[in-house]
């Protein structure tokens, strides 16, 4: 029998990681409708709400379907870091006169959270 290497056009085809730009998809339009469409409000918390139960599933995609990879995990991991900073930088458009604030708070956080998993 032939053995069938992955490919890295494979693992970007991976259940999990399709579930992963899913999941960035609905970030990406729940933060826009909060700082551009504030009214929209409802559709925008469905969207982000969407967004975290993904990552339940492309967790327990990865286990099922036996596709764990590491651009898996880096795309779970900035998905989640993005995700809640873009969050904060929405609350901090309506609610501070300093968002920049919250940019170097979570660039820092996401730094050192990089640096550290990154170690063996």
């Amino acid at each position: 029998m032939a053995n069938k290497s992955t490919t890295a056009g494979d693992v970007l085809l991976y259940i999990p990681n399709l579930i992963g730009y899913l999941r960035v998809i609905c970030t990406v339009l729940s933060l826009i409708l909060m700082i551009c469409f504030p009214q929209r409000w409802i559709i925008a918390i469905i969207l982000y709400v969407s967004s975290f139960v993904g990552d339940l599933f492309d967790g327990i995609a990865a286990r099922k379907f036996d596709q764990c990879s590491l651009f898996g995990g880096l795309l779970d991991m900035v998905t989640d870091r993005c995700s809640t900073t873009g969050l904060l930088c929405a609350l901090s458009h309506e609610h501070t006169e300093r968002p920049i604030l919250v940019l170097v708070r979570d660039a820092t956080f996401f730094s050192i959270t990089w640096y550290t998993d990154s170690k063996p």
